[in-house]
C-alpha cells in the first residue's frame, strides 16, 4: 500500500515538473529565424495518432513560448520528425501475477532546417521518453498522454535551446 501511494506521489510530481518545463524553454536563437513550420510528424508503429498528437503539441509549445511565429508558406525554418519506437512494458507484478506497473517508452527522431540555405540545425537526433505507470490508478490513454507531452516538450527544448 505504500509502495502504491509512493508511485502515485511521484506521477503527481513528475506531471506538474512536467508541466512547468513547458514553460521554461531558454537558449538564443539566431537573428535569422523568426519563423518556423512543423512539418506533420510522422510514424512508423502502429500505435494510432502519435504523430498527430505530436505534431499538435510541438506547434502549441511552440506558439506558447513566444519566440518563434507559425509560418507554414514562408518560414525561416522547418521541424520534422518521426516516431520510430513506442513500447508498453510490464515490470512489475501483483502476488496474483496481475500487472502492477509498466513502462511506457517513446521515440522520436527529429530534424530542423533553414530554409534559405537548407542547412540542418538538427538532423535526425533522436529524442526519448519514458514514464511508469499503475493501471490501477491511471490509464493507458492517460500515461500515453502524459508520456506524448513530455517528448513533445522535450522537442521544442531541443530545437529552440540546443544551439
Amino acid at each position: 500500500m505504500a509502495t502504491r501511494v509512493f508511485r502515485i506521489v511521484g506521477t503527481a510530481a513528475l506531471l506538474a515538473l512536467a508541466a512547468g518545463c513547458a514553460y521554461s524553454f531558454r537558449g538564443t536563437l539566431p537573428d535569422s529565424i523568426r519563423s518556423v513550420q512543423v512539418r506533420q510528424f510522422r510514424s512508423s508503429v502502429t500505435e494510432y495518432g502519435l504523430e498527430q498528437d505530436i505534431t499538435g503539441l510541438v506547434t502549441e509549445a511552440i506558439v506558447r513560448d513566444g519566440r518563434l511565429a507559425i509560418d507554414n508558406d514562408d518560414p525561416d525554418a522547418r521541424i520534422e520528425g518521426s516516431v520510430v519506437q513506442f513500447d508498453r512494458t510490464a515490470v512489475s507484478y501483483t502476488g496474483s501475477e496481475e500487472v502492477e506497473q509498466y513502462r511506457l517508452e517513446i521515440r522520436v527522431t527529429v530534424s530542423m532546417d533553414r530554409t534559405d540555405d537548407n542547412e540542418y540545425i538538427i538532423r535526425n537526433e533522436t529524442i526519448s521518453e519514458w514514464i511508469l505507470y499503475d493501471p490501477s490508478v491511471e490509464t493507458f490513454d492517460a500515461a500515453r498522454e502524459r508520456v506524448v507531452s513530455q517528448v513533445s516538450v522535450q522537442i521544442v527544448r531541443r530545437c529552440l535551446s540546443g544551439w
